[in-house]
C-alpha cells in the first residue's frame, strides 16, 4: 500500500468514526424539539382551557339594584377556539411522533425504515408547521385587535382589557412551540436526506 493510498484510508476511517457523532446530534436535537413542542403546546391548552373568567355586577336602576353576571371564555371567539384545536392537533402529532425520536436517538435509524413512511413523516411535519403558523398568526391579530378595541373606562370593559391582556400568556407558550416545530421539522428534513444516502 503506497503512502497516498494509506492517507485515503486514513481519512475514511476518521470520517466514518465522526459521522455517528454528528447524527447521535442530530437525533438529540430532534427529541428534544419534539418534547419541547409537546410541552410548550400542553401548557398553553391548559392555561388557554382555564381562562375564563365570570365577573359579577351590580346595576342600580331606578333605586332598585340588579345583578347582572356574563362570563369571557375562549370559546366565545372563533380564532382562539381554532387555536385550541390546532394546539390539541399538534399535541396528539408530536405524542405520536416522540417514540419514533426516542428510537432514532437510541439506534440512530428510523424505527419504520420505509422510505415512504420517511416521506410521509417529512411532509406531516411541513403541514403541522403550517397549522401551527396559521393558528400563531391568528391569535396575535385577535388579540391585537380586540384589545385595540376597548376604548371606554367602564368596568366590563376594563375586564375585558385584562383578559385579552392575559391571552398573550397562553400565545407565548404557542410561538415557543411553534419555533421549537420548527427545528423539529428542519431536523426531520435532514435526518430524511441521511436516510436517503444510506
Amino acid at each position: 500500500m503506497s503512502e497516498f493510498d494509506r492517507y485515503i484510508w486514513d481519512q475514511e476511517q476518521k470520517q466514518q468514526g465522526q459521522q455517528p457523532r454528528k447524527k447521535s446530534k442530530l437525533a438529540l436535537l430532534l427529541l428534544v424539539s419534539r418534547v419541547t413542542t409537546l410541552v410548550s403546546l400542553a401548557i398553553s391548552i391548559v392555561i388557554l382551557k382555564n381562562s375564563g373568567k365570570t365577573y359579577d355586577e351590580t346595576v342600580t336602576y331606578d333605586g332598585k339594584t340588579y345583578k347582572n353576571g356574563y362570563r369571557i371564555s375562549y370559546s366565545n371567539y372563533s380564532s382562539y377556539k381554532y387555536m385550541m384545536f390546532i394546539m390539541v392537533v399538534g399535541c396528539v402529532y408530536n405524542l405520536l411522533q416522540i417514540p419514533l425520536a426516542v428510537y432514532y436517538f437510541f439506534r440512530e435509524k428510523h424505527l419504520i425504515n420505509h422510505r415512504g413512511f420517511v416521506l410521509f413523516q417529512f411532509f406531516a411535519d411541513q403541514v403541522i408547521m403550517a397549522l401551527l403558523a396559521t393558528a400563531l398568526g391568528a391569535t396575535f391579530g385577535a388579540t391585537v385587535d380586540l384589545d385595540k378595541g376597548v376604548r371606554n373606562k367602564d368596568k366590563v370593559e376594563q375586564n375585558l382589557h385584562r383578559y385579552w391582556r392575559f391571552m398573550y400568556l397562553p400565545a407565548i407558550f404557542f410561538l415557543i412551540g411553534f419555533v421549537t416545530s420548527i427545528i423539529s421539522s428542519i431536523t426531520t428534513s435532514l435526518t430524511t436526506l441521511v436516510s436517503s444516502e444510506m
